[in-house]
């Protein structure tokens, strides 16, 4: 498997930008449905980034959609999220440091906490549409029974971001840096979350930015894509031939191949260990490799 596709994110770097978001105010019916249904199967409050930029392909959302929803309540894929987050911390991690000063620690950990619970799906959600692209026709396996019934995780929650023209100049700063350390689009939603404690956010980001593109990070971002490619090719996968079935032309699928490459091989994998690292900034390494809202951990 080729870890690069460098000319699919290149294109995705340029098309997401372009595109831009749908943000859940806007959306039509069929996408708002969509974006209440990512919430309750992935059990958090927030509509992610990925599913805000395919919304500019509303068939195409909807349908895949559709083939990966029955899977992810299931134990099985509960647990390929857990087995990647258990594997997603760099180290080591810099010294313990008092937080208490530099934010409201509730609302930061709460946040951090969901952000660092739902990366892992995203993953296996990207990976798993990627895949389809890249195939004619996709899997079509039948879920297992369900584990948990949809709904929002109890204790998950959301922090409203900090839009581009909240931001002081400071603040933009680690914006800049962090766009810049990444190649990444735009600052990810956790980033701008968290800006709303912008001491914390500045703190966190002196400890973790020097960490970016190491070998050590580079290599674990490697073994978490083999790991969610593996995990993606148990699911139903949205192949291609019935993606154009949906009215789509070659020249879209191709720009949906661009935006799924950027969140499959930078953006969520790129966020997930950086959450992981500040997850263990705040609450030390073992708290990092789990999460308190997996339903599999809570199963008797």
């Amino acid at each position: 498997m080729s870890f690069e596709r460098t000319g699919d994110v290149e294109r995705g770097l340029r098309v997401i930008p372009r595109l831009g978001e749908v943000m859940p105010d806007e959306a039509g019916e069929e996408v708002r449905a969509v974006y209440e249904r990512t919430r309750s199967h992935l059990r958090v409050p927030i509509v992610n980034f990925l599913f805000r930029s395919l919304a500019n392909y509303p068939p195409y959302l909807s349908f895949a959609w559709d083939r990966v929803e029955p899977h992810l309540l299931t134990p099985r894929f509960e647990e390929a999220a857990d087995a990647l987050r258990s594997r997603s911390l760099v180290e080591p991690i810099s010294d313990y440091t008092d937080w208490s000063s530099l934010g409201d620690l509730s609302q930061i950990r709460a946040f951090t906490d969901t952000i660092h619970y739902v990366l892992p799906k995203l993953l296996l959600v990207s990976s798993t549409f990627d895949e389809g692209l890249g195939s004619e026709t996709g899997a079509a396996d039948g879920p297992e029974e369900a584990g948990v019934r949809p709904g929002v995780a109890e204790g998950t929650t959301s922090v409203a971001p900090v839009g581009p023209n909240e931001a002081d100049e400071e603040t933009e700063g680690v914006f800049e840096e962090i766009r810049e350390h990444h190649g990444h689009p735009d600052v990810a939603s956790y980033y701008r979350g968290i800006a709303r404690w912008p001491e914390f956010l500045k703190s966190a980001w002196e400890r973790i930015g020097p960490l970016i593109g190491t070998p050590a990070y580079e290599e674990r971002k490697r073994d978490l894509l083999e790991d969610a490619r593996t995990s993606a090719l148990d699911l139903p996968l949205p192949g291609r031939g019935e993606v154009i079935e949906r009215d789509l032309g070659e020249e879209q699928v191709e720009e949906l191949r661009a935006i799924l490459a950027v969140f499959r091989f930078r953006l969520n994998p790129d966020t997930l260990l950086d959450v992981s690292l500040i997850k263990a900034l705040l609450d030390g390494p073992e708290a990092a490799r789990s999460s308190r809202f997996s339903f599999a951990r809570q199963k008797p």
